[in-house]
């Protein structure tokens, strides 16, 4: 996985230069550089290249599976493969991986404290049972949902766009895809940077 330095030191070290004399007569210490991880490996890249490639999107959410499953159980980082892996799986026609991808990133987001990313996957988890034809999955994901959005860090705002969103669950197959479509976008748009 390739890493990149924040240069936070560096930046310590000139505005310690930078202080009067008098300032500095306080005992300063230097701040290690501080390593970041880059999410985009190169499994993670292999599979962007394949985003043109219609007959080659499920091939590319295994790239990202695989990625997400090379970091330790609940990284957060797995989120963004699991739930690319299963955006794709969901533009290639393999609902039942798109639905189990989905869950993971779910549980991921759920597990690293981002309890509204965690319940806007269930949401799209319970879509994408919808689109298989899985009532069982689709009612305990909803589930999962509800008890997320009661969560007292979520706000209500937050908390009324979710259930808005559970209430307004398609009940067909078809209009289920039309709706997580309309939802993901389209996989030239997963190249797109975003801002967060």
């Amino acid at each position: 996985m390739r890493k990149g330095t924040i240069l936070g030191g560096a930046v310590l070290v000139a505005a310690i230069a930078a202080t009067p004399a008098r300032a500095q007569d306080r005992p300063s210490y230097e701040l290690p550089a501080i390593e970041v991880t880059v999410l985009q490996t190169d499994l993670h890249q292999r599979a962007m290249d394949l985003y043109e490639i219609p007959a080659r999107w499920a091939e590319a959410a295994d790239l990202h599976r695989q990625a997400a499953e090379q970091l330790l159980d609940n990284d957060a980082g797995q989120f963004f493969g699991f739930s690319r892996a299963s955006l794709l799986y969901f533009y290639a026609g393999e609902t039942g991986q798109a639905r189990k991808n989905m869950e993971r990133a779910a549980r991921v987001a759920e597990a690293t404290g981002d309890i509204l990313t965690a319940a806007n996957a269930w949401v799209d988890a319970a879509f994408i049972a919808v689109a298989e034809g899985y009532a069982g999955k689709t009612r305990e994901f909803v589930r999962e949902a509800r008890l997320l959005a009661d969560a007292d860090v979520v706000s209500e705002e937050a908390r009324a766009a979710l259930l808005a969103r559970i209430d307004g669950a398609p009940a067909e197959p078809a209009s289920a895809r039309v709706a997580l479509a309309h939802r993901f976008g389209s996989v030239a748009s997963l190249s797109t940077p975003t801002a967060d």
